[in-house]
């Protein structure tokens, strides 16, 4: 019997299991059939996801503080209750319902100065984080930088409230610019030992403890 979300929990929509860019969401309503989740928002831009029906999204959900899920469903359509909810196929007929690490999962807003130091070319220069996970980081730029997609980074910042100095490598997996001219960059973590990464999520359940106060 496939593991259900909870009405409220958190949702993550992704247009592939491979593309590093996803859309935040929360489920607004279940029933037998489908799962109903509010439209979601890039968690950067807040820019809405554009719904196109019958197209394919993988859909990332919690069901406990240790417990995520991912399957890939498809858009039926649009449902009002009373807010516009995208209606997907419920996880209970997907064919790859699959428990992901949390640390894949959950990300915690953070906004702290982080340095970037790229070996091509052969310079550093220092970003803005925008938020944080035990498997990567994602950062803007006030203006637009040399960084491509699969370059190597040495990255180098501090968590606040544990003042854990944070150092290590990344892959960049993502580069966007924005119409305002800023640049963000998603990374993961490729060269981060397991007492780095602890730290990283130690920090991030602080946060969402401190959030839920």
């Amino acid at each position: 019997m496939a593991i259900s979300p909870s009405i409220g929990g958190g949702v993550r929509i992704r247009t592939n299991s491979q593309d590093s860019k996803y859309y935040k969401s929360r489920v607004a309503d279940i029933d037998e059939q489908c799962l109903y989740v509010d439209v979601p928002v890039d968690p950067i831009t807040g820019k809405e996801f554009e719904v196109h029906v019958d197209e394919s999204v993988v859909v990332e959900y919690t069901v406990s503080e240790t417990e995520v899920y991912r399957y890939t469903a498809h858009i039926q359509g649009l449902s009002y209750i009373p807010t516009p909810a995208i209606r997907l196929d419920h996880p209970a007929h997907a064919t790859d319902l699959e428990r992901i690490q949390r640390r894949e999962f959950f990300r915690i807003s953070l906004d702290v100065p982080v340095t970037v130091a790229c070996e091509r070319l052969g310079k550093e220069v220092t970003v803005q984080s925008i938020d944080i996970s035990g498997g990567g980081i994602a950062v803007m730029a006030k203006s637009v930088i040399d960084l491509r997609v699969n370059d190597a980074v040495k990255i180098s910042l501090v968590l606040p409230y544990i003042q854990y100095n944070l150092r290590t490598t990344c892959q960049v997996v993502r580069v966007q610019t924005e119409t305002n001219g800023m640049t963000t960059l998603s990374m993961r973590f490729i060269d981060i030992s397991e007492r780095e990464r602890d730290q990283v999520i130690r920090y991030t359940f602080m946060r969402q403890r401190a959030l839920r106060r």
